[in-house]
């Protein structure tokens, strides 16, 4: 089925001028609601474009963005397309990496740095810039401790659409400081999902494919539109949380290739310094694709990016309009001016297994 045909199916929906939060807009609310201060009328609700985890603050049915447009049963194919079911094995094959080992102290170090779509309306029109995403995350290695994160100040990385715009009037907009905070409860104290993985989370999930599958499908039943594309949309969140072992990476792809509707939406793709496949459903979503960018040759994962699938807002259809990498390191500590300086938030378990958390 063409993009063409998944677009016009999208403006037939009742629906389809919905849009997610991106972390700027849920930044700038929290800051209003706790110091009754607003950013002005020039900022307006963006766009969702590249996901956004709070750690162990949100539930799965909270935080999964409706993923696709179509029913699935439009789409016949019982499993990826041929190109993609090869290269996806070829990649699995190739995660020999030997994850390092944690001493109970450690903490993960997980860098994620990109770009994100910024639709804003000023006085002189509707402008569409990219802006810079740069933040960190301090995991304990065994889940026994609450996580730090930094999130930094962004800057304007390009503009794509509108009249040129100055930074003078992007000042509400983009994030002049550095915010870190943590939280009073740990990983481990509440319950991991594929948005927000614990150690124990991880290590439960099969390696075997058919029953990794099946979990799959059944933790990410009930989703958005289709079962497949929300399956592969849980992968992915999973994938980008910079915490996945090489094991069950190693499977996850195997699973990916399994996923009616997964193509090799290009077969070389850049995303941050490096370039690998990129993987993605030739389906619209409020006109964007999220693909997956893989090196085949490592089994490494390089980051995911997102695709405009048609003109609007000024932008050409084909243009990237979000791209984030992550990478992960092993640490004996957390620094200590992010410890010093983080707020932390107050946080409890729901009964429904959700996590409510307060500054």
């Amino acid at each position: 089925m063409s993009t063409r045909l998944f677009d016009q199916l999208h403006e037939a929906d009742p629906a389809r001028g919905l849009t997610g939060y991106d972390e700027t807009y849920l930044r700038a609310a929290a800051r209003e609601i706790s110091s009754g201060v607003t950013c002005g009328d020039a900022v307006r609700r963006p766009r969702r474009t590249l996901p956004r985890r709070l750690a162990i603050l949100t539930p799965v049915a909270a935080v999964v963005a409706a993923a696709l447009v179509v029913a699935p049963a439009m789409i016949a194919r019982p499993s990826a397309s041929a190109d993609a079911v090869e290269i996806l094995h070829r990649a699995a094959e190739q995660v020999v990496a030997v994850d390092p080992l944690a001493d109970p102290g450690d903490w993960w170090e997980v860098t994620t740095s990109g770009t994100t779509l910024g639709i804003i309306d000023l006085p002189s029109g509707r402008v569409a810039i990219l802006e810079s995403r740069d933040s960190t995350a301090f995991h304990a290695a065994d889940g026994s401790r609450p996580s730090y994160f930094v999130d930094r100040p962004t800057r304007l990385v390009r503009q794509l659409a509108g009249a040129p715009v100055t930074l003078t009037e992007l000042a509400g907009w983009l994030g002049d400081t550095t915010d870190g905070w943590t939280s009073d409860l740990a990983p481990q104290d509440a319950p991991g999902t594929w948005q927000t993985p614990n150690p124990a989370f991880l290590a439960a999930l099969p390696r075997e494919t058919s029953a990794l599958r099946e979990r799959l499908y059944r933790d990410s039943a009930g989703g958005g539109s289709s079962a497949d594309g929300q399956a592969f949309t849980f992968v992915a969140d999973l994938l980008t949380s910079g915490v996945v072992p090489a094991d069950l990476r190693s499977a996850l792809y195997r699973v990916l290739a399994t996923i009616p509707g997964v193509e090799v939406t290009a077969h070389t793709a850049e995303v941050g310094p490096a370039s690998g496949v990129a993987f993605g459903r030739y389906e619209s979503n409020d006109g964007m694709r999220s693909e997956l960018v893989i090196d085949p040759a490592t089994g490494d994962l390089l980051g995911e990016r997102d695709i405009a699938t048609r003109d609007q807002d000024g932008i050409a259809a084909g243009t990237v309009i979000g791209e984030s990498t992550v990478t992960r390191s092993l640490v004996s500590s957390v620094p200590a001016d992010v410890v010093e300086e983080a707020q932390v938030w107050d946080c409890d378990v729901a009964p429904d297994g959700s996590t409510v958390c307060t500054p």
